[in-house]
Protein backbone atom coordinates (compact mmCIF):
# COMPACT_ATOMS: atom_id res chain seq x y z
CA UNK A 1 0.00 0.00 0.00
CA UNK A 2 1.51 3.36 -0.73
CA UNK A 3 2.37 5.65 1.70
CA UNK A 4 2.95 9.23 0.91
CA UNK A 5 6.50 11.30 2.45
CA UNK A 6 7.04 14.81 2.02
CA UNK A 7 9.93 15.49 0.59
CA UNK A 8 11.98 16.40 3.92
CA UNK A 9 11.65 13.07 5.22
CA UNK A 10 14.25 11.11 6.52
CA UNK A 11 16.03 8.44 5.79
CA UNK A 12 15.48 6.62 8.75
CA UNK A 13 11.47 6.85 8.19
CA UNK A 14 12.02 5.34 5.22
CA UNK A 15 14.51 2.56 6.26
CA UNK A 16 11.90 1.63 8.61
CA UNK A 17 8.87 1.38 6.04
CA UNK A 18 11.13 -0.67 3.54
CA UNK A 19 12.22 -2.83 6.99
CA UNK A 20 8.64 -3.63 7.52
CA UNK A 21 7.93 -4.88 4.25
CA UNK A 22 10.62 -7.09 4.08
CA UNK A 23 9.78 -8.61 7.98
CA UNK A 24 5.97 -8.63 6.29
CA UNK A 25 7.06 -10.51 3.56
CA UNK A 26 5.68 -7.48 0.96
CA UNK A 27 9.53 -7.73 -0.12
CA UNK A 28 9.80 -11.49 -0.65
CA UNK A 29 13.12 -13.58 -0.17
CA UNK A 30 15.48 -13.07 -2.84
CA UNK A 31 13.10 -10.75 -4.53
CA UNK A 32 14.79 -8.07 -6.20
CA UNK A 33 14.28 -4.26 -4.63
CA UNK A 34 13.17 -1.88 -7.30
CA UNK A 35 14.52 1.01 -6.15
CA UNK A 36 12.42 3.28 -9.06
CA UNK A 37 9.11 1.88 -7.50
CA UNK A 38 10.15 2.34 -4.15
CA UNK A 39 10.97 6.12 -5.39
CA UNK A 40 7.71 6.54 -7.22
CA UNK A 41 5.50 4.62 -4.27
CA UNK A 42 7.25 6.66 -1.37
CA UNK A 43 6.97 9.65 -3.69
CA UNK A 44 10.68 11.27 -2.72
CA UNK A 45 13.75 10.23 -5.00
CA UNK A 46 16.05 7.66 -5.39
CA UNK A 47 18.78 8.74 -2.80
CA UNK A 48 17.36 7.98 0.41
CA UNK A 49 15.77 4.45 -0.80
CA UNK A 50 19.38 3.85 -1.72
CA UNK A 51 20.95 5.03 1.73
CA UNK A 52 18.04 2.93 3.58
CA UNK A 53 19.26 0.08 1.61
CA UNK A 54 22.23 0.41 2.29
CA UNK A 55 21.35 0.25 5.75
CA UNK A 56 19.26 -2.64 5.57
CA UNK A 57 22.31 -4.52 3.72
CA UNK A 58 24.83 -3.78 6.29
CA UNK A 59 21.98 -5.38 9.35
CA UNK A 60 21.69 -8.47 6.88
CA UNK A 61 18.62 -7.76 5.07
CA UNK A 62 19.82 -6.66 1.85
CA UNK A 63 22.02 -8.25 -0.43
CA UNK A 64 24.02 -5.63 -2.39
CA UNK A 65 25.04 -8.00 -5.74
CA UNK A 66 27.32 -5.87 -8.13
CA UNK A 67 26.22 -5.79 -11.47
CA UNK A 68 22.77 -7.03 -10.50
CA UNK A 69 21.15 -4.55 -7.91
CA UNK A 70 20.00 -5.15 -4.25
CA UNK A 71 17.97 -8.30 -3.25
CA UNK A 72 16.28 -9.19 0.18
CA UNK A 73 17.99 -11.75 1.37
CA UNK A 74 16.84 -15.10 0.79
CA UNK A 75 16.11 -17.12 3.67
CA UNK A 76 18.11 -20.88 4.40
CA UNK A 77 18.62 -23.02 7.19
CA UNK A 78 22.25 -22.32 7.53
CA UNK A 79 21.37 -18.75 7.79
CA UNK A 80 18.66 -19.49 10.41
CA UNK A 81 21.46 -21.56 12.22
CA UNK A 82 23.98 -18.89 12.47
CA UNK A 83 21.12 -16.07 13.69
CA UNK A 84 20.05 -18.54 17.01
CA UNK A 85 23.69 -19.46 17.73
CA UNK A 86 24.95 -15.67 18.02
CA UNK A 87 21.46 -14.73 19.79
CA UNK A 88 22.20 -17.95 22.20
CA UNK A 89 25.52 -16.29 23.42
CA UNK A 90 24.38 -12.77 23.30
CA UNK A 91 21.17 -13.22 25.11
CA UNK A 92 22.40 -15.40 27.78
CA UNK A 93 25.08 -12.26 28.06
CA UNK A 94 22.21 -9.67 28.52
CA UNK A 95 20.17 -11.71 30.88
CA UNK A 96 23.27 -12.12 32.94
CA UNK A 97 23.70 -8.75 32.84
CA UNK A 98 19.80 -7.66 33.23
CA UNK A 99 18.95 -10.36 35.90
CA UNK A 100 19.86 -7.79 38.95
CA UNK A 101 18.44 -4.57 37.36
CA UNK A 102 15.03 -5.66 36.46
CA UNK A 103 12.81 -3.97 38.73
CA UNK A 104 10.52 -6.43 40.96
CA UNK A 105 7.48 -4.63 39.39
CA UNK A 106 8.21 -5.31 35.96
CA UNK A 107 8.43 -8.43 36.99
CA UNK A 108 5.55 -8.86 38.28
CA UNK A 109 3.96 -7.00 36.09
CA UNK A 110 4.79 -9.46 33.24
CA UNK A 111 4.28 -12.50 35.32
CA UNK A 112 0.65 -11.17 35.52
CA UNK A 113 0.09 -10.53 31.51
CA UNK A 114 2.04 -14.45 31.13
CA UNK A 115 -1.08 -15.86 33.06
CA UNK A 116 -3.15 -13.61 31.24
CA UNK A 117 -2.09 -15.40 27.96
CA UNK A 118 -1.86 -18.89 29.67
CA UNK A 119 -5.83 -18.82 29.77
CA UNK A 120 -6.56 -18.52 26.12
CA UNK A 121 -5.79 -21.04 23.81
CA UNK A 122 -4.58 -19.73 19.99
CA UNK A 123 -7.60 -20.75 17.48
CA UNK A 124 -5.43 -20.02 14.37
CA UNK A 125 -2.03 -20.17 13.29
CA UNK A 126 -1.81 -16.56 12.79
CA UNK A 127 -3.16 -15.67 16.26
CA UNK A 128 -0.63 -18.15 17.58
CA UNK A 129 1.89 -15.96 16.08
CA UNK A 130 0.77 -12.86 17.29
CA UNK A 131 0.51 -15.09 20.71
CA UNK A 132 4.59 -15.87 20.53
CA UNK A 133 5.41 -12.46 19.42
CA UNK A 134 3.97 -11.02 22.34
CA UNK A 135 5.59 -13.45 24.54
CA UNK A 136 8.91 -12.20 23.22
CA UNK A 137 8.24 -8.76 23.07
CA UNK A 138 7.61 -9.04 26.83
CA UNK A 139 9.85 -10.90 28.11
CA UNK A 140 12.97 -10.59 25.78
CA UNK A 141 12.23 -6.74 25.36
CA UNK A 142 12.52 -6.40 29.11
CA UNK A 143 15.65 -8.47 29.44
CA UNK A 144 17.08 -6.51 26.93
CA UNK A 145 15.48 -3.24 27.88
CA UNK A 146 17.79 -3.82 31.72
CA UNK A 147 21.17 -4.97 30.37
CA UNK A 148 22.71 -1.87 30.50
CA UNK A 149 24.59 -2.36 27.18
CA UNK A 150 22.69 -0.21 24.12
CA UNK A 151 25.01 -1.85 22.00
CA UNK A 152 24.49 -5.43 23.34
CA UNK A 153 20.47 -4.37 23.34
CA UNK A 154 20.60 -3.37 19.63
CA UNK A 155 22.35 -6.31 18.34
CA UNK A 156 20.14 -9.10 19.94
CA UNK A 157 17.27 -6.88 18.37
CA UNK A 158 18.32 -7.30 15.01
CA UNK A 159 18.61 -11.03 15.12
CA UNK A 160 15.10 -11.43 16.90
CA UNK A 161 13.93 -9.65 13.51
CA UNK A 162 14.91 -11.38 11.58
CA UNK A 163 14.12 -14.39 12.94
CA UNK A 164 10.60 -13.16 13.57
CA UNK A 165 11.07 -12.91 9.73
CA UNK A 166 10.86 -16.67 9.30
CA UNK A 167 8.23 -17.10 11.91
CA UNK A 168 6.44 -15.20 9.32
CA UNK A 169 7.55 -16.91 6.66
CA UNK A 170 6.89 -20.55 8.25
CA UNK A 171 3.17 -19.41 9.81
CA UNK A 172 1.29 -21.43 7.51
CA UNK A 173 2.96 -24.41 9.01
CA UNK A 174 3.42 -23.15 12.37
CA UNK A 175 2.00 -25.88 15.09
CA UNK A 176 -0.68 -23.76 17.88
CA UNK A 177 0.05 -26.34 20.47
CA UNK A 178 3.59 -25.37 20.44
CA UNK A 179 2.23 -22.18 22.43
CA UNK A 180 1.95 -24.07 26.02
CA UNK A 181 5.52 -25.28 25.46
CA UNK A 182 6.74 -21.25 24.52
CA UNK A 183 4.68 -20.50 27.31
CA UNK A 184 6.38 -22.83 30.27
CA UNK A 185 9.81 -22.03 28.71
CA UNK A 186 9.42 -17.90 29.58
CA UNK A 187 7.44 -18.55 32.69
CA UNK A 188 10.28 -21.02 33.91
CA UNK A 189 12.62 -17.26 32.56
CA UNK A 190 10.56 -15.75 34.56
CA UNK A 191 10.69 -17.29 37.46
CA UNK A 192 14.18 -17.54 37.79
CA UNK A 193 14.40 -13.37 37.23
CA UNK A 194 11.61 -12.89 39.89
CA UNK A 195 13.75 -15.26 42.18
CA UNK A 196 17.53 -13.11 41.25
CA UNK A 197 19.04 -16.57 40.01
CA UNK A 198 20.99 -15.46 37.79
CA UNK A 199 22.76 -18.76 36.40
CA UNK A 200 19.18 -20.28 36.26
CA UNK A 201 17.70 -17.34 34.43
CA UNK A 202 20.50 -17.85 31.89
CA UNK A 203 20.39 -21.73 31.87
CA UNK A 204 16.82 -21.28 31.48
CA UNK A 205 17.13 -18.78 28.06
CA UNK A 206 19.57 -20.83 26.62
CA UNK A 207 17.29 -23.94 26.92
CA UNK A 208 14.42 -22.01 25.42
CA UNK A 209 15.82 -20.85 22.56
CA UNK A 210 17.90 -24.01 21.50
CA UNK A 211 14.31 -25.63 21.58
CA UNK A 212 12.66 -22.80 19.72
CA UNK A 213 15.64 -23.09 17.13
CA UNK A 214 14.74 -26.76 16.80
CA UNK A 215 10.97 -25.80 16.37
CA UNK A 216 11.13 -23.63 13.68
CA UNK A 217 13.85 -25.89 12.18
CA UNK A 218 11.22 -28.45 11.85
CA UNK A 219 9.33 -26.61 9.35
CA UNK A 220 11.76 -25.21 7.01
CA UNK A 221 11.82 -26.58 3.52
Amino acid sequence: MKKKLSKYVLTDEIYKIIKEQILSHELAPGEKVNIDKLARDLEVSNIPIREALSRLSSEGFVDMIPYKGMFVTPMSLKDLNELFELRIHLETLAVEKAAALIPEQELLHIKEKMDSFAKVKPASDSEFLQYVFEMNEILHGVILQYCGNDMLQNVVSGYIERIQSYLVFLQKNMNIDHSQLEWEEHAQILHQLIQRNVQEASRALRFHLQNSLERTKVYFH
